[in-house]
This record gives C-alpha cells, structure tokens and sequence, in this order.
C-alpha cells in the first residue's frame, strides 16, 4: 500500500516515436503493454497521485543522433505523448536530452517540494530510459516500484536484463500493475 499523497507516478517516453507504427524508433509489440499503462494511470490519477510525463526531447543536432536513429526532436509528432494516454492539463511534464529523465531537469526538485517519497515507474524502454530513470530515483533516496507488465524494451532479452538489473542492484520492487495498490 502506497500514501498517494507521497507517491508519484513517472510514465516514462510514452512518445508517438515509441509507441505508433511509423515512429523512428517503434518498438515491436508497445501495444501490449497500452491497456495496462491505461489502467495503471488511472488508479493513480482517481486515487491523487501526482502524475509525471517524461519526453525524449531533442534538437535536430543532438549528438545522440551518433548512437541513435533521430527521434523525439522537439515540437514534432514523434515527441508527442500517445493520444492513448491522454496526458491531463495539470499534470506535469519533463523534458530531458539525456537517458534518465533526472539527468539535467528539474524532476528531483518538484518531486522533493511535494514531499514524494514512493516513485513508481513505467513506460518505455525498459532497458535504456526506464532503467536510468529507475537508477537515479534509487541514488536519490526514493522508493522505486516498477509495474513490470506496464514497460517494454525492443527485446524480450533487453526487458528482462533491465528488470534483474533494477531489482538486484537498485532494490527497486518490480511488481505488476495489479497489484499496485494505494491507500
């Protein structure tokens, strides 16, 4: 059982690139995860947790175009969150370059203004964003949760390594979304 009122939920680059055929980097199979994404955002949303957007946000010369096919570039379609999700006016947004959405934003400090102490994280890709995100929450003092059936990773290997890896080295709970639960 989690306080709401100390629980942020972090819907990680759940970005059109993602998660819509024809997006630059389009991971196979994202559907399946959409409905329990939907479910998960909603038990946050009616029980008044605070809701978090994270957005892949580039430049057009971004040098992770190096590792990286060009994705998520500022003010385009592929930066937009899934429609599917219906982000709300008063929820908020962070836009980040780098691979953890705390690297060089200012999610450390909202969260840390509304007393959070409990992060739960899902989205994608598990085994690069969600993995840095889950990281830094964990060097940063939070709860980390993961709902393992609400992230996906371009392959079964990649999503299985990333969820090992947060619950061995960061002690972060990886549960599914069924069993998120607030009180």
């Amino acid at each position: 059982m989690l306080n709401p009122n100390e629980t942020a939920m972090i819907v990680e680059h759940m970005q059109n690139d993602f998660c819509e055929r024809g997006g630059a980097l389009y991971i196979d199979e994202v559907e399946s995860i959409l409905e329990n994404v939907k479910r998960a955002l909603k038990k946050a949303r009616d029980s008044g947790v605070t809701v978090v957007f994270t957005k892949d946000w580039h430049r057009k010369d971004d040098p992770e175009f190096k590792i990286w096919p060009e994705h998520c570039v500022k003010d385009t379609w592929g930066s937009d969150i899934i429609e599917i999700l219906s982000k709300k006016e008063d929820e908020y947004e962070v836009k980040g370059r780098r691979y953890s959405s705390f690297y060089a934003t200012d999610l450390d400090l909202f969260l840390r203004e509304l007393g959070i102490k409990n992060v739960v994280i899902l989205g994608v890709m598990a085994n690069i964003c969600v993995l840095h995100t889950t990281a830094d929450a964990s060097m940063l003092g939070y709860r980390t949760i993961v709902l393992s059936d609400c992230v996906k990773s371009p392959s079964p290997y990649e999503e299985k390594y990333a969820l090992y890896h947060m619950k061995n080295v960061f002690n972060t709970e990886i549960i599914t979304s069924d069993r998120l639960k607030f009180d």
